[in-house]
């Protein structure tokens, strides 16, 4: 059973073969091509012994995600022991009378906000909690009937996970807000202001210098045994050599390197800003032995495309080194403490990993103390030997 996507959809209705194909994702919701070629949305499912089904519209006019946030609340209704056709025409009565939904806004908001003004990468993370969190729960509810108790009940139904929960319900947040902009929703009447989120530890993993060295290793033992491909252990490799994140690093193009001056100089990153990711000889030469296969440097499957999730990568290859508890991320981090721990400045370890606010760089004060007090102890013993050498003075 497959997970019903744009493509499968399209592909079925080119095919124009009669099938039905129910989703992995939403059991109970399907996609049925009748024998005349009338392309269905439809839900069923069994409350006791009784089994109910029912359409939710035709494709193309209405979209999968809408189909989807639809097919949610249609089973709920049917596994609750409602008449899902009842149901269903109190909402169509509600959204005549001017009320559209969360998911058919949410449709709006991407395509009028997120993808024309916001980087791929949050682009994806929002195209995603859409379809994956907020269309199944609320995707159905007329967006002016939201209350924040239907917020609060949803992010309770993220409890185990708490970073994840609420970086869905903030995602929520802005939704509400373009609601409030395109006059759908009252001035200030966002559902989702002032939800006490879950608390969340700031997490920060530092690799030991021997743990750096586990980390090379088992990204080369992935490499070797085929798990991860060339380019995915190269672009590791520069995470690792770099600390630069995993966007730049599949963003770069061979063109913005310069080999004379050992750098990459990105047009824009996180911070909207270029942004130059410095090289040593070591990722000089994870450069030099990576093939040119497209315009990128972690070339992706697909020809011409960057590589897509180097975290997924890293993943199958920290396996390898016993590290389970590292994030991609987290090597980030380590470039940074390795540079604070042997004297460099938070202004030079803030200009390295790009960071724009300094604030950001105060993360490794305590790491930069540390190295403070080792040179300190160094030039006490120095300073010591130096006296004690003269002749006949005590030590």
């Amino acid at each position: 059973m497959p997970k019903l996507t744009n493509e499968l959809i399209e592909q079925i209705v080119a095919a124009g073969v009669e099938r039905t194909v129910f989703d992995s994702a939403t059991p109970g919701f399907g996609f049925r091509l009748t024998a005349k070629g009338k392309a269905i949305w439809i839900a069923r499912a069994r409350a006791g012994t009784n089994r109910a089904k029912i359409s939710l519209g035709t494709y193309p006019e209405k979209k999968l995600s809408a189909a989807r946030a639809e097919a949610h609340a249609a089973l709920r209704d049917i596994r609750d022991g409602k008449d899902p056709r009842a149901e269903k025409a109190i909402r169509r009565a509600a959204l005549v009378a001017g009320q559209i939904t969360v998911a058919e806004l949410a449709e709006r908001w991407l395509n009028e906000y997120v993808r024309p003004k916001l980087k791929p990468r949050t682009i994806a993370d929002y195209e995603r909690l859409v379809e994956d969190r907020i269309n199944p729960r609320l995707g159905a509810m007329p967006v002016a009937q939201v209350s924040k108790s239907d917020v609060i009940s949803f992010h309770a139904s993220m409890a185990n996970t708490p970073r994840r929960a609420n970086y869905t319900v903030a995602t929520f947040r802005a939704l509400m807000t373009f609601a409030e902009d395109v006059g759908l929703r009252p001035p200030l009447s966002n559902p989702a202001r002032k939800v006490k989120m879950y608390r969340q530890g700031q997490r920060e993993r530092f690799l030991s210098e021997e743990e750096i060295g586990k980390a090379a290793d088992a990204i080369a033992a992935a490499e070797d045994e085929g798990k991860i491909g060339k380019h995915a252990a190269a672009g590791l490799r520069l995470a690792l050599f770099t600390g630069a994140r995993s966007g730049e690093i599949c963003a770069a193009l061979w063109s913005h390197v310069d080999w004379q001056r050992k750098q990459i100089r990105l047009p824009d990153s996180k911070s909207n800003e270029p942004r130059t990711i410095h090289l040593s000889d070591a990722a000089i030469e994870i450069l030099k032995d990576l093939d040119r296969v497209g315009p990128y440097i972690v070339a992706g499957a697909i020809k011409g495309e960057p590589y897509k999730n180097l975290s997924r990568a890293w993943i199958i290859a920290r396996a390898y080194g016993g590290l389970h508890d590292v994030r991609l991320h987290d090597l980030r981090h380590s470039y940074a403490s390795l540079a604070a721990g042997r004297g460099v400045s938070l202004q030079m370890i803030g200009k390295l990993l790009g960071h724009k606010v300094p604030a950001t760089t105060q993360r490794y004060a305590h790491l930069a103390r540390d190295a403070v007090a080792a040179v300190n102890d160094e030039l006490g013993a120095a300073m010591s030997a130096a006296i004690s050498s003269r002749k006949g003075a005590k030590p």
